[in-house]
């Protein structure tokens, strides 16, 4: 080519001037004709009204095929999703291997209107439409069932830990499907989708008691939740619940522990200010039954049914909780999980103490030594 760009080449399917063909005398055929960029006709240019005229080309339909096929879907965990009867809403928890979503009772009569978002609905529509069922003369537990929350749990195929993750959820369902407290949060119902796993209970909006003592102490309290190492000064705090407050909690959750121990067998093994919601009718209300276990002894054949012979005893070594609410014998047993009540009653003291001090007892950032204090009983006395 020329590098003043006045020439281009041009593929042709004709030989040059001077060829005879492939098989004639002469120079041999060129592939490439030279055309001035000028005598190319003005129709070449493709505009939108010529478009429409070319020939239908079978690739055209195919790309757009693909569209589709790559268009993402919402996946059955995700917010305006639709699980059993009830459409998923915004997340407003996280656990270990779950995430925790509202979830809204799909009734005829409150589908979410057309050109108006799932959020902005439900945030409108949510105390309007439980009004309505409790003028209706509903019960207070028809009423909550229309506004929960849903636990999701996804299956993580191929991951290690997988079949002892499902072992744990199934043996979390049997037992909680079998209580019925006053001042235990329900289980509504579970849904299974794909490789989800969703479990419905009953939304408390009040929130749990470490944010509701946060409020009246003013030295927080570290949550547990994540690690135990977030500490907190020791100083004396004065500024715990009245004994009036404290005691009403205190022997609402004592109740709830009284019924598991006494009439269900059951240890729940994690007890703890994180696990303790207020329900919007001022009841207080035990969550969490991810580390429950019959007591030892007790018949457990109702949680285990077919799992022992799938591996269920590999997870009796597994000790989990919270270190700050951990029981001196717990500690001791060489990290074998235990299922004595008095771990759990060990653990309602610790949330006694911090309802009336606005602090734990045992805290530091080196966990050996928190754990020697534990075991030591090396506390400053509350005031």
């Amino acid at each position: 080519m020329s590098s003043s760009g006045s020439t281009c080449a041009w593929p042709s399917s004709h030989s040059s001037s001077g060829s005879t063909g492939r098989d004639g005398e002469g120079s041999s055929p060129s592939r490439y004709q030279y055309v001035h960029p000028q005598s190319l006709p003005s129709s070449a240019k493709v505009t939108s009204s010529s478009y429409s005229s070319l020939p239908y080309s079978p690739a055209v339909a195919f790309l757009a095929n693909l569209v589709d096929v790559m268009t993402p879907i919402a996946g059955p965990d995700e917010e305006g999703s639709q699980v059993g009867e009830y459409t998923l809403g915004k997340v407003i928890g996280h656990g270990g291997f779950s995430v925790v979503r509202e979830a809204f009772l799909a009734e005829e009569d409150a589908r979410v209107p057309e050109g108006r978002g799932l959020k902005a609905w439900t945030s409108s529509n949510r105390r309007q439409k439980r009004a309505e069922k409790t003028e209706e003369g509903a019960s207070e537990d028809e009423v909550d069932e229309m506004v929960v929350a849903v636990k999701i749990v996804r299956t993580q195929t191929g991951a290690d830990d997988n079949d002892r993750i499902q072992r744990m959820l199934d043996k979390e369902i049997a037992i909680w499907e079998t209580i019925s407290h006053q001042n235990v949060v329900p289980l509504i119902t579970v849904e299974r989708l794909w490789q989800h796993t969703f479990i419905f209970n009953e939304l408390c909006l009040g929130g749990h008691l470490l944010s509701y003592l946060t409020k009246y102490a003013t030295t927080a309290l570290p949550s547990t939740t994540d690690s135990t190492t977030e500490a907190f000064s020791t100083e004396p705090s004065s500024n715990g619940l009245s004994e009036d407050q404290a005691r009403v909690i205190f022997n609402q959750v004592a109740d709830a522990l009284r019924y598991l121990h006494e009439e269900k067998r059951i240890v729940h093994r994690d007890i703890k200010l994180e696990n303790i919601l207020l329900h919007q009718n001022g009841r207080w209300k035990l969550c969490d039954f991810g580390l429950a276990e019959y007591q030892e002894g007790a018949d457990r054949e109702a949680c285990q049914g077919k799992e022992d012979s799938s591996g269920e005893g590999e997870d009796e070594d597994m000790v989990g909780g919270s270190l700050a609410y951990c029981s001196p014998e717990q500690l001791r047993s060489c990290h074998k999980a235990l299922r004595f009540p008095s771990t759990d009653v060990w653990s309602l003291g610790i949330v006694l103490y911090a309802l009336l001090t606005g602090r734990l007892p045992f805290q530091d950032v080196y966990e050996p030594r928190m754990q020697y204090k534990i075991l030591n009983g090396q506390y400053e006395d509350p005031e």
